[in-house]
């Protein structure tokens, strides 16, 4: 059973859009981005949501329950173990550069309170989804009643426009030049050909660009700092705007960058998803790394906080040779980062858990005697 889940772990890296490559980046050696996470109220009228977006494959072999070390990871502390009702981490198959996400329908602890209201909230507020036939498929999802925030803005070559998932999680489908693949065929009738971005709205710029660089993320390209209202509107505001803002990617990297703004004006205080990682919407990206143990000791070193300790990942067997470990962001968001630990001895779990797991057999034993 370790064996098929460690070995999920790598072959969600390749099934999955990355190319594995040793030379990461410096010092934390990231490989790439896995997958970003959200949570969903309907799994199935979710997932075929995806589906019509080019999402066709993925992987669902995973337990419903798992460890406390793992219910920890997430920060649910005060559980001994989560519920899962459904979990699939998908892609498209055709697309350039990774393109995952890890989609999860929560049973305990479930949370219903809704995403983000609009997309220049802070947080993981929005990913971003590439085409190069953008008028074909923005009509097409039109005529599928998918919602849109906006009209497209923007010149010919350079549109965007914002979509929202059936639970209200903001997409971001921009519009390529030119197709980024020769003899591109999408498996759906939506031609998305790479996930460029996750957008990341941050309180202080210098600081978050602090950050994501210790994680390797060093090769920066700034955003114009201003917007008129036809743009704001695209972002479902009602004036001009001004920002601080770059896309930053990984030096040598896969492909994938994040979208970091600092919002000037306006500017929405609420701040980000706290823990627990339940809530439905985005609420953390998964990074490869090529060690993990390595990865903490250096990360720690420079300062960054974790959520908790590493947790072996993901058999519910807690003898995983591969963890898993959430960072936190100066705004508090949560970055995930997965690879290879040193087999650790299982560790016993809190008294709480195990005066759980008693009741939980005297009350089935109850149950089944006459």
């Amino acid at each position: 059973m370790r064996f098929i889940f460690n070995r999920l772990i790598y072959l969600s890296l390749f099934f999955l859009g990355i190319a594995i490559n040793v030379n990461g980046a410096e010092d934390i050696n990231i490989l790439g981005r896995i997958h970003f996470n959200t949570q969903t109220a309907d799994f199935e009228k979710t997932r075929e949501f995806y589906r019509l977006l080019g999402y066709t494959q993925g992987v669902n072999a995973f337990p419903k329950t798992n460890t406390h070390l793992m219910a920890r990871s997430l920060g649910m502390y005060d559980l001994c173990t989560y519920e899962l009702d459904s979990i699939e981490v998908m892609s498209i198959p055709s697309a350039m550069g990774p393109t995952s996400i890890d989609l999860i329908q929560f049973a305990v602890p479930y949370n219903s309170e809704p995403p983000y209201s609009h997309p220049a909230h802070l947080g993981m507020a929005y990913a971003a989804f590439a085409t190069s036939t953008f008028s074909q498929d923005y009509n097409f999802l039109k005529r599928q009643s998918v919602s849109f925030l906006s009209e497209p803005y923007g010149k010919e070559g350079e549109r965007f426009v914002f979509m929202q998932d059936p639970d209200g999680v903001y997409l971001k489908l921009v519009e390529l030049p030119q197709s980024s693949r020769e003899n591109f065929e999408s498996e759906s009738s939506v031609n998305i050909e790479s996930m460029p971005y996750v957008g990341i709205n941050v309180s202080n710029f210098e600081e978050s660009l602090s950050f994501y660089e210790s994680l390797g993320y060093t090769e920066i390209k700034f955003l114009p700092e201003q917007g008129s209202i036809e743009e704001g509107q695209a972002y479902g505001l009602d004036r001009p705007f001004s920002i601080r803002g770059a896309d930053i990617s990984l030096s040598g990297g896969d492909r994938h960058s994040l979208r970091l703004i600092q919002w000037l004006e306006p500017f929405d205080p609420e701040p980000p998803y706290p823990s627990p990682i339940s809530h439905i919407g985005i609420h953390r990206i998964a990074l490869a790394v090529q060690n993990l143990d390595t990865a903490v000791e250096t990360l720690t070193a420079k300062g960054v906080e974790f959520l908790s300790q590493i947790a072996p990942c993901c058999s519910g067997t807690g003898l995983d040779e591969q963890g898993i470990i959430n960072a936190i962001d100066p705004d508090g968001i949560f970055v995930e980062l997965v690879g290879p630990i040193q087999q650790r001895p299982i560790q016993p779990e809190p008294a709480i858990c195990a005066e759980a797991n008693e009741s939980r057999s005297t009350a089935w034993l109850n149950y089944r005697l006459p």
